[in-house]
């Protein structure tokens, strides 16, 4: 195709992934954190099958839904998405460009999860899932931060990443 072999080979080197999907962040307690933009429950459902067979001890997931609108619609899909976690964490619905609509919340959600037999728990705010993680957290375990919000800045936080 008439490429210069050296120059794509250089810009392979220089490559470290896509912002936001699967990017590493560092380490709390000998965990490592990992965050994804994954917010679909068919790419939640992908990302923890593969990410089931890597060898970790444990798969912590910390998962911010995004849209009030998005997460009732998919709410059956979002329920059955954390098969391959071992434990989940729900905090508030990313509400972007949206209000409150007085019925769909992170912590109904949590509750349906946990009757589908994934272990979870529901944080009213980032400082509350920080403490639980930190306590919990062992070495050979993964923290995965999902959503298409600012969940991200919990795994910054564990590893004392400055926020972007």
């Amino acid at each position: 195709m008439g490429a210069d072999l050296e120059k794509a080979a250089a810009g392979i080197e220089e490559f470290h992934g896509t912002h936001r999907r699967f990017e590493h962040k560092g380490f709390i307690n000998g965990a490592e954190i990992i965050d994804d933009y994954a917010h679909h429950p068919t790419e939640i459902a992908a990302t923890l099958k593969a990410v089931r067979s890597s060898g970790y001890n444990k798969v912590w997931c910390v998962f911010q839904p995004h849209t009030y609108t998005r997460t009732r619609t998919l709410w059956d899909e979002f329920v059955s998405a954390f098969d391959n976690v071992d434990e989940l964490i729900l905090v508030d619905i990313y509400a972007a460009r949206e209000q409150y609509d007085g019925k769909t919340r992170s912590e109904d959600l949590a509750r349906a999860i946990a009757e589908r037999g994934v272990h979870t728990r529901y944080c009213r705010s980032f400082s509350e899932a920080e403490e639980l993680l930190r306590k919990e957290l062992k070495p050979g375990e993964l923290l995965l931060t999902m959503g298409a919000g600012n969940v991200v800045e919990i795994g910054e936080d564990l590893c004392g990443e400055k926020h972007i």
